[in-house]
Order: C-alpha cells, then structure tokens, then sequence
C-alpha cells in the first residue's frame, strides 16, 4: 500500500512548517507540497533541501486550495499511489499518526480515513465534552475538515475530484457530500488524536453581548474570507441538499452579518464582501 501526503502553501510560516514535515517525513513515502505562488517560496525550498522525500508542484499564481489538491492527487495517481494524507501548512501530526489510521483500512467502503482533531483552543473542559462524543473508537460521520485526512485515490477520483469552483472554503465538506453521494464513507479513528486551529477567534466583549452573540464561537476573518465562506455555504447547500436547507442557510447568513461587528478592521470592508459572497451564493444555480 503506497500512502504519500500533500501539503498545500501560502505564505507559511517556515519553522511552523518545519514541526509538520518533521512530523510527517517518516511516516509516509512521498510528500508532495503544492505552493500557491507564496512569496517566501525560497525559504519553502531551502527548507525542503533538508528531507529526501519532499516534492514541490509550484503554481504561478494563488488558484485556492481545490486546485492545488488536485493537482497533488494527480502526480500521486500518476505513480499508483493507493492513499494520500491532506495536511496544511500548520498541522502537526503525532509520530505514528498513519499507522494509527491504518488500523481502519480493511474498511472496503471507506473514502476517508481521519483523526480526531482538538482544537488548540478548547479548554480542558470543551476536550472532554468532546471525547465523550467521539465513540466507538471508529466512527462513521458525515463530514470532517480536510486537514488529517487520508484520502483513497480511488475514491478521489470516482467523484471527480475537489470543485474547484469553490477555491477555498467549504471545498472539504463539498467533497465528503460527494464521497457519500457515491457510495462511500468516511471513519475517524478517535484515538488518532491531533491539534489543530480553526480560525482566529473573536474575543468576547460588550459589543459580542450586546449583538447576541456571547454564546457562540466566533472567528475574524479578512473581507476575502468572508466573501468565500458566505458564498460557499450557500453554494454548497444548493449542491447537496441533504446537507440543509439552501433557504434556510440564506436567512442565517443574512442573521450572522452582525458577526462581523464584533471582528476587527475595516468592517465596512469586510461587511461588504460577506454580502456580495450571499448574493452570489443565492444565485447560483
């Protein structure tokens, strides 16, 4: 069984990614780093220089993160690769994280094997309340974040690979909708435990009481964030309609628009992208 794992760039910071492929190397035969036109790429190579097993795809301009996927995915078919394991820039796995994942194999339907990521700013009561949620020890779900995930090229390429439509966010839970569309599932093995972050989070203060918004998780974003993950939530609804209700999703992104009162500067910016990424979404057909 031939496992590589793709890695895909912008802008990283170099030591952080220094922890991931430390972490990575020995654990898989090939990693693949498909760079998104960064501009410390000079600093990506020199660090590559420094493993035997690391291949860079450079593309010449930022073409999101589907793109780049597929592009990985790709060279690794093209060398009978049976499974790659996605990872960004900042995730660092543990030192038997594949063999762990491994134990999930024999699962003929499986189009994802994946770990069980903690958020690195959960508080040791949020890590329980979760682990208590994270039974049997392999769990068949619905969707998972792409970063962790050992992918069956097979199954990749059934499904026509990542839309590239999408470029950046919402291309991972578009792409389990179409594994289970097509007949396969997706396991997490919860003893497979890695960190991970999601976003930047939003501190809570008046302006987040006052909006209603205490109770709730919020992350800041850049105005094209925004754009992309209003547009795609609703996109994606309309693309998998088992996923929820399309209209629904309309009326809770018009509701969430608050959220971004409570992010930082400029807000006027930031407002305006999230409304055009709505108006895009619902009319997309």
């Amino acid at each position: 069984m031939k496992i590589g794992s793709i890695i895909v760039t912008f802008n990283p910071r170099i030591e952080q990614l220094r922890l991931v492929l430390n972490a990575l190397a020995k654990q898989t035969q090939k990693i693949r780093i498909v760079d998104n036109n960064s501009t410390n790429l000079a600093d990506i190579m020199f660090l590559m220089r420094k493993f035997n097993n690391i291949e860079l795809i450079k593309l010449d301009s930022n073409m999101g993160i589907a793109v780049a996927q597929n592009k990985g995915f790709s060279a690794f078919r093209q060398e009978d690769y049976d499974w790659v394991l996605t990872l960004d820039q900042d995730t660092v796995i543990p030192n038997d994280y594949i063999l762990q994942l491994t134990v999930a194999m024999p699962l003929k339907d499986a189009g994802i094997v994946t770990g069980a990521y903690i958020d690195v700013k959960w508080n040791k009561e949020r890590i329980e309340k979760v682990k208590l949620m994270r039974k049997p020890s392999i769990q068949k779900i619905n969707e998972e974040i792409s970063s962790g995930n050992l992918v069956s090229i097979e199954a990749w390429q059934h499904v026509g690979g990542f839309t590239e439509e999408l470029f950046i966010d919402y291309v991972d839970f578009d792409f389990d909708y179409k594994l289970t569309e097509n007949g396969y599932n997706i396991y997490r093995v919860n003893d497979a435990e890695f960190q991970h972050e999601i976003g930047s989070s939003v501190h809570l203060s008046w302006v987040t009481k006052i909006l209603w918004l205490n109770k709730r998780e919020l992350f800041d974003h850049s105005a094209q964030r925004l754009y992309y993950i209003n547009r795609n939530r609703l996109i994606v609804r309309k693309r998998h309609p088992q996923s929820g209700s399309s209209i629904r999703m309309l009326f809770r992104e018009v509701l969430n628009l608050r959220e971004v009162l409570a992010m930082k500067s400029p807000r006027i910016k930031k407002i305006r992208f999230a409304i055009l990424g709505i108006i895009e979404g619902a009319l997309y057909k």
